[in-house]
């Protein structure tokens, strides 16, 4: 049986799709809020079809409503087949690195000729990227972090939390103790409670990165520095352990604890939910698409409000329904709050 968080995957893989072959962003959008639609839905699609049809929910217009009730017949849709076959399907891969959207990875096939991850690390690593059209250097710079990160939390060795727990400790205090740091928190799979970690990763809010950075490279806990640049610092403390610090301003401190807590499968869903509503999500803060304008970013509150969402704890952050039982109103696509309350799912 084909179930909601089926037709919603498959709504989202298809505007991606369409976004990556440079389709018109009316239609794009079209896919997007119909996948909102389904999310806040409170009883199951295939009811309603049979029941009511599709085209008596909003957002549902006559070639969306004939396409999901292919899928919801067949468990197939051929129009997203056809899309699959135009597009490499490495190219979703690339869109599965954090911070990394359907926009820039058509502008990666298109202007540069990307189309697996390994294209574009040693494209990007190389500084073959710089001047591509349209592909500015901020863009870069996050092309390579989060190919860091991925780097980073594939290659790390696991702990059990309780041994890594005195270290995170020690190291947060004397974060907090530096005057230049506002607010300092763990985030990662430490904070949501894993029993094994494979790295520490702590936030730092600052109004003074450098200077955070430097001194947290100089505590007596420090074995070995790996890298420092100008908001990140890995070490390895406490017998070989990875620690990355990211000291960040006030008003991304929000969205960075987000971001670094995942997991990963929690954060592409939310991600993807931000992009139906007309916004993106990455580390620096929730944006709407058409103007830039922040939407959110100071706190995580913030931000799962703002998707029309309540806070959900990191624990619970494994994308195993916790979204969509998190959904207390329904949200427009351009993130304006509507002031009916959605079912929730």
């Amino acid at each position: 049986m084909v179930t909601n968080g089926d037709v919603i995957r498959t709504l989202e893989r298809v505007a991606d799709l369409l976004e990556i072959t440079g389709e018109n962003v009316y239609k794009v959008r079209a896919y997007r809020t119909a996948a909102v639609q389904v999310e806040n839905l409170g009883e199951p699609l295939a009811d309603i079809a049979a029941r009511e049809g599709l085209l008596t929910l909003g957002g549902f217009g006559p070639a969306i409503a004939e396409k999901v009730s292919e899928l919801l017949a067949t468990g197939r849709l051929g129009f997203l087949e056809q899309l699959e076959a135009k597009v490499p399907p490495t190219l979703l891969a690339i869109c599965e690195l954090p911070g990394v959207g359907p926009r820039t990875v058509a502008l990666l096939w298109h202007e540069a000729g990307i189309t697996t991850i390994d294209e574009l690390e040693a494209a990007a690593r190389s500084g073959r990227l710089a001047g591509t059209p349209r592909l500015g250097a901020k863009t870069i710079e996050r092309l390579v972090a989060a190919l860091d990160a991925r780097s980073d939390h594939g290659a790390a060795p696991r702990r059990a939390r309780v041994e890594v727990e005195p270290l995170a400790q020690m190291l947060c205090d004397a974060l907090r103790a530096l005057p230049e740091a506002t607010h300092v928190a763990v985030a990662g799979s430490f904070r949501r409670g894993r029993a094994t970690v494979g790295d520490l990763d702590i936030v730092v809010a600052t109004h003074e990165p450098a200077r955070v950075l430097i001194a947290f490279a100089a505590l007596p806990q420090v074995e070995r520095v790996l890298l420092r640049g100008d908001t990140k610092c890995s070490v390895h403390a406490g017998n070989g352990f990875q620690v990355d610090c990211r000291a960040v301003a006030s008003e991304e401190f929000g969205s960075a604890m987000q971001y670094f807590t995942g997991s990963q499968a929690h954060n592409v869903r939310l991600r993807g939910r931000a992009l139906r509503m007309g916004m993106t999500l990455n580390e620096y803060g929730l944006f709407r698409i058409d103007d830039a304008v922040r939407v959110a970013g100071e706190t995580e509150e913030g931000i799962y409000e703002a998707l029309g969402l309540r806070w959900i704890p990191p624990e619970q952050r494994e994308d195993k329904g916790e979204i969509d039982a998190a959904v207390i109103e329904a949200v427009d696509v351009i993130g304006t709050r509507s002031k009916k309350t959605a079912k929730q799912v």
